[in-house]
């Protein structure tokens, strides 16, 4: 390993050995020099990643977290991730996932072209393992080439002003398959709260930090990492009210304390319990008032929008009925339910096995099941031989506004 790697790589992991194992295979393979690994276990039975890491170990490029005395929460562990990556970027990703290693050299390419680089994102795929396939799926494959700067005034609007109509804001910016340089993760932890993770949603944190704190924001457009899903994930939850639910109350019990009654969330009620719309709401109510920053005219309406879209994801009537009912109480609850008139939700069933595969504008469609792939990194393998080489991605002067 060089002396400071370009880029360190964390795997975060609790309890999914299986995948977590998978991905760690899958990132050592790479026979970079420039990359350094850091695997944080944080399962109830640490033995099981202790004897498998015994061969991994050896790897110099490899630095290995195992259980401690204690169970610690997500942003616990994320926390000493981070505090032990030695690159000058650091990239976090899920003990289901994947990146590739090479996306060190893009981001040292461009720090060597380009000054005050402090956040480099990419294109993403997205991967459902054998266990979480319920209904035939496809998977899209951006084919784009070029690389662009993002102003941050734009990310900023956009970000805190749900300027997208969409469940979540738009802001791929992110330590969670980002690269977000070291200098800006110190700057940010020496701004807000001294620690690098002070929130549960620890992605979307990020993205507040970021946006408010950083430098230079560049986007690629091609893939370089998967966004994995098995059954224990988190995003399995999704569109499931009694299983986003359970694995709240766990949550909480890590954390030590039901987050939904912290000071801050008086004047905001929608529970994280809720679905997504209200966990990244709830994580930028937190950083805003926890540290004075004044959102964008109008976001308001835009937030009551998503939650709206929120409960479109639901996979059957009844889940659908129960999280309208959850939204819709926060929403006349909340500033005098002035916002309950952009909350439009509506049911549509889905459809059953009619899955899109072949081109489009800007991407290229396959079957989740292609080579009968297993885990992210043999998709991105198939995929990557139809993907622009990495040595043909185009910077772009120009600024793009919607990442």
């Amino acid at each position: 390993m060089t002396a400071t790697p370009t880029l360190t790589i964390c795997v975060p992991s609790r309890n999914r050995q299986y995948t977590f194992k998978e991905t760690i295979r899958s990132l050592v393979m790479s026979p970079r020099l420039d990359v350094h690994f850091v695997f944080a276990d944080n399962s109830d039975d640490p033995s099981i990643m202790n004897d498998f890491m015994k061969d991994v170990i050896g790897d110099p490029r490899v630095t290995y977290l195992p259980t401690d005395d204690r169970i610690h929460p997500m942003s616990g562990n994320w926390e000493r991730c981070v505090e032990a990556a030695r690159g000058d970027f650091i990239c976090v990703i899920g003990d289901d996932d994947y990146v590739d290693p090479d996306v060190a050299g893009l981001i040292s390419d461009l720090c060597a072209k380009e000054k005050d680089v402090d956040v480099v994102v990419w294109g993403r795929l997205s991967f459902n393992w054998p266990d979480n396939r319920f209904a035939p799926c496809s998977v899209a494959v951006p084919l784009g080439t070029k690389v662009f700067e993002v102003p941050r005034v734009h990310l900023f609007e956009e970000f805190f002003g749900w300027k997208v109509h969409d469940a979540t804001p738009n802001c791929p910016f992110s330590i969670y398959h980002g690269a977000v340089s070291r200098r800006a993760m110190e700057a940010n932890k020496r701004r807000f709260g001294g620690r690098h993770f002070g929130h549960i949603t620890v992605d979307f944190e990020t993205s507040c930090k970021l946006v408010v704190n950083a430098r230079r924001f560049f986007y690629v457009e091609r893939p370089f990492s998967v966004l994995g899903a098995c059954f224990a994930s988190n995003s399995g939850g999704v569109g499931n009210p009694e299983e986003l639910k359970r694995r709240h109350a766990n949550a909480m019990a890590e954390l030590g304390r039901n987050i939904d009654e912290d000071p801050y969330m008086k004047n905001f009620p929608f529970g994280c319990i809720l679905g997504v719309a209200a966990a990244v709401g709830q994580v930028q109510e937190w950083f805003c008032t926890t540290f004075g920053i004044k959102r964008p005219k109008g976001w308001e309406a835009n937030f009551a929008d998503a939650c709206a879209l929120d409960c479109n994801r639901s996979g059957s009537q009844q889940a659908f009925d129960l999280i309208v009912e959850g939204y819709l109480r926060g929403l006349r609850l909340w500033k005098g339910g002035e916002y309950v008139k952009y909350f439009n939700p509506v049911f549509k069933e889905r459809s059953a096995g009619l899955v899109y595969f072949g081109m489009n504008e800007k991407n290229l469609h396959i079957d989740e099941n292609v080579a009968d792939v297993q885990t992210p990194a043999e998709l991105y393998r198939i995929v990557s031989q139809v993907m622009v080489p990495i040595a043909e991605l185009k910077k772009t002067n120009s600024k793009k506004k919607v990442a």
